[in-house]
């Protein structure tokens, strides 16, 4: 007991330092913040950036172009500066290149969504860990008690000539695990809330991710629904269909460099003793032929039909994913109820065995064996419990449902109100 009222002392005082109460933390305004804070987030995040650019110079691609450059002829006595414009007037590469603006745009946004789902599920497992972390401590907190006031029993009943040594024993060996374990599970708890700090930037609440008591019942929707929800939004197989269409540009635009193209130039070029000067507009007809060109065209077949098997494989394994996360979660929900209903008979079976010992016929390690599990059968239900919720929550980011309301639910069905 002392041991548990200095527990509770240090919590308190830690709490004068957590961040102010009017900060509520759920999954979706650490999700929110986390997307400001987290470092890798913020690293992947340059790859939305890099998209948008590319979308960028794709779309300069009809942009006048400007060469300055600066020579000495063979005739001339000092340096000649040539400055030139020239605008593309009709090529083939450069309107295809043109027409790679709005899937690169499109690729660069579905790579931020598929990051954006990434940051959510290790929001969720950093969150899971502290909870789970929590709740084992106070589960064992409450198990060490029972242990020591059977122990106390044991001991007066010893010294009454009612007991034996061994019950004294038993009963102080199950205190030192229950301890020993009390060490393990702070050390995780402690592990958990710096990561949970790395991320969200935030010291977590001590009131925060609390499990419920009795989860909301879930009624999940059919499972076609999530597939076809999937087929139309999942960020996976909107990647790779995206970058088949520009595989498809690029197949194009390796035989389309070998057309014509039609440019318009004006070009000023002027001696160092400005005793030579030209300046005039001209047109230019060109045709590019260079090896690495013709190169590029044997591949392209190849690389097209390479990013086609691969949005194939992507639809499959998404679909394959989905299928086995709504079978996951229908057999998370089975195994709750199923350890509901084991915790009350765990705890049945403890009140049985403390009467059947004072009846003279059941032994104290029968009752310290009821209580171990008991213990054990609320500490799997809590990991049956956040189980449920990772599995809820990648499925609905598989089957493109918004993540702000996949983590609302989440949140719903597995924590208290903060």
């Amino acid at each position: 007991m002392q041991r548990f009222n200095t527990f509770v002392l240090a919590a308190c005082l830690v709490g004068l330092f957590s961040p102010s109460a009017s900060y509520s933390a759920n999954l979706l305004s650490d999700y929110e913040s986390a997307r400001k804070n987290d470092a890798a987030y913020a690293a992947s995040y340059a790859d939305y950036q890099t998209g948008q650019i590319q979308a960028r110079m794709a779309g300069s691609a009809y942009f006048p172009e400007a060469k300055f450059s600066r020579s000495q002829l063979t005739n001339e006595t000092s340096d000649r500066q040539t400055l030139s414009i020239t605008q593309p007037l009709i090529s083939a590469d450069r309107w295809l290149s043109l027409k790679e603006t709005e899937p690169r745009n499109a690729l660069a946004e579905a790579v931020l969504v598929k990051n954006q789902n990434e940051l959510a599920l290790r929001l969720f497992k950093v969150v899971s860990a502290l909870s789970e972390a929590r709740e084992r401590l106070l589960l064992n907190q409450v198990n060490i008690e029972a242990l020591q006031a059977q122990a106390e029993s044991a001991k007066r009943a010893y010294q009454l000539g009612l007991g034996t040594v061994t019950d004294v024993y038993d009963a102080q060996v199950r205190i030192a695990q229950a301890r020993s374990l009390a060490l393990s599970l702070r050390s995780s708890l402690q592990a958990a809330e710096r990561q949970y700090e790395a991320m969200v930037g935030v010291r977590p609440l001590l009131s925060s991710y609390a499990l419920v008591k009795q989860m909301v019942e879930l009624k999940l929707p059919a499972l076609d629904s999530f597939l076809d929800q999937a087929r139309r939004g999942n960020p996976n197989i909107r990647h790779s269909e995206l970058a088949t269409q520009l595989g498809e540009i690029t197949r194009k635009r390796s035989k389309a460099v070998f057309l014509p193209s039609l440019n318009a130039a004006v070009q000023r070029s002027q001696s160092g003793d400005n005793t030579s000067t030209s300046t005039g507009v001209v047109l230019r007809l060109e045709i590019p032929l260079d090896m690495g060109s013709y190169l590029r065209w044997q591949t392209a077949d190849l690389d097209l039909q390479k990013l086609r098997d691969t949005e194939r494989q992507v639809k499959q394994q998404v679909e394959l994913d989905i299928q086995r996360l709504y079978s996951e979660v229908e057999s998370s929900l089975s195994e709750l109820s199923i350890r509901t209903e084991g915790i009350k008979a765990a705890e049945q079976s403890v009140n049985a065995n403390e009467q059947s010992f004072k009846g003279g016929v059941r032994s104290k390690l029968d009752v310290l064996n009821a209580l171990q599990a008991l213990h054990q059968s609320k500490s799997d239900y809590v990991t049956a419990l956040l189980q449920l919720g990772e599995r809820l929550l990648s499925l609905q980011i598989n089957g493109a449902i918004d993540i702000d309301l996949a983590l609302k639910q989440v949140q719903v069905q597995l924590f208290q109100p903060s």
